[in-house]
This record gives C-alpha cells, structure tokens and sequence, in this order.
C-alpha cells in the first residue's frame, strides 16, 4: 500500500532534488549519482499515486488540477524513459529530468492540498 501525502517527506524529496538542480552545486560522484537516481526514481513512484487521490478529491475543472495532471503524465515518461549507458554528462541529465519530476509533483501535491 501506497503511503498517504501526510505520509510522505516531500521536503527530504526536494532536498534530494535540489542536489542536482540548484544553481552551482558540484555533481555527484559516478557511485553517488547512481544512488540519488535511484532515490528520485522512488521517489515518484511513491508521490504519483499521493497526487492521483489528491487530484480525485479535487474538482477536474481548474488549473490546479490540470497542473497536476500534467505532473503526473510527465513523471509517468520519465519512470518509462530507459537510464542512459553512456557517459556521465548523460547520467546526470537524466537523474536531473527525475529531479525536475519530484519538484512537480512535490509542487502539485501541496497547491491540491491547499486547494482543499
């Protein structure tokens, strides 16, 4: 069984996230990398289906909903997308793509409770 959104640590979430996004901040190591990915792809496994009972509660007509509805189709891709092979430089541009999914999803999950 999934956790509840007051289950989830979604500011541990965004810290994970923001180690690959925030301006200025030095790229994990190979083995570090690997780990974080691994981290952000529970991650969304864990808050999309949170977003989804959110998202049902809320009425289907406004952009809160509709934002997380584009969240959730996004992070969907990005579980599917297959991780690169290649160099680091691609790694990490994947493990960001899975960071930019957290932070939506982390996003839409507060705006659809503070719509409640």
């Amino acid at each position: 069984m999934s956790p509840t959104a007051a289950q989830l640590n979604t500011e541990a979430m965004r810290a994970d996230a923001q180690l690959l996004l925030a301006p200025g901040v030095d790229a994990p190591s190979e083995d570090g990398l690997s780990e974080l990915t691994l981290r952000l792809r529970g991650h969304i496994m864990q808050l999309t289906p949170a977003v989804e009972r959110a998202m049902a509660a809320h009425p289907h007509n406004d952009h809160v909903w509709a934002n997380a509805l584009d969240s959730t189709t996004r992070a969907g891709f990005r579980l599917f997308e297959e991780p690169p092979n290649g160099s680091l430089t691609q790694a990490i541009a994947y493990a960001q793509r899975l960071a930019r999914a957290v932070v939506a999803l982390t996003d839409a999950l507060a705006a659809l409770e503070e719509a409640q």
